[in-house]
């Protein structure tokens, strides 16, 4: 992107009120339900304040996506420090479309919107759903899904389309995701 990196982000209001009056006290209470946990999860995503993930994240946060397999605790909040802090180099943007309660757990958000973004110079339009699990206003666990295959052809080219729909490819990609995540975190500890 010519002139600097652009950050969007497209978010719905989970309630139309970002805060309400207290009946028995004075103070203000925020909303912690899922929609606007997750909600202030991605919009200090888009910012790149990774303070304000960590803040929101509890102590045993798991992260699980198919480029980095199931992450847990430091390591899972190690990749959202590494991604805000190479956003500039990747020229990272994320539109996020919609945040909406689950149908089937009232502890959960759905989460869908759309990281665009350079891998190794090529340019990647990834959809993606996230499925949050929030606990006592907290993020504790972030399922994120998407089309390894259509992702896979877009950031490794032609060995990804012709391979991007093979476990061996996926388990090649997860596991250079975690090397490239382990040499950040023993550079950047949290």
């Amino acid at each position: 992107m010519a002139g600097g990196t652009c950050y969007s982000l497209l978010l719905p209001s989970p309630t139309g009120i970002p805060a309400r009056q207290s009946n028995t006290h004075s103070k203000i209470e925020m909303d912690q339900s899922p929609v606007a946990v997750a909600t202030k999860w991605f919009e200090a995503y888009s910012a790149g304040n990774f303070e304000g993930m960590k803040s929101l994240a509890t102590d045993d946060y798991t992260f699980e996506d198919p480029a980095f397999g199931k992450l847990e605790g430091e390591r899972a909040l190690s990749m959202y420090k590494m991604f805000t802090s190479t956003r500039d180099k990747t020229e990272a943007v994320w539109n996020v479309h919609e945040v909406k309660p689950s149908e089937s757990d009232p502890q959960r958000a759905i989460v869908k919107f759309e990281a665009i973004y350079k891998f190794n110079g090529r340019p990647v339009t990834n959809q993606i759903t996230s499925t949050i699990l929030v606990i006592d206003g907290k993020v504790k666990e972030q399922v994120d899904a998407f089309d390894v295959p259509k992702w896979a052809e877009q950031s490794l080219g032609l060995l990804g389309w012709l391979f991007g729909g093979f476990t061996f490819l996926h388990n090649t990609i997860q596991k250079k995701a975690n090397t490239s995540l382990d040499g950040f975190m023993s550079k950047h500890p949290l």
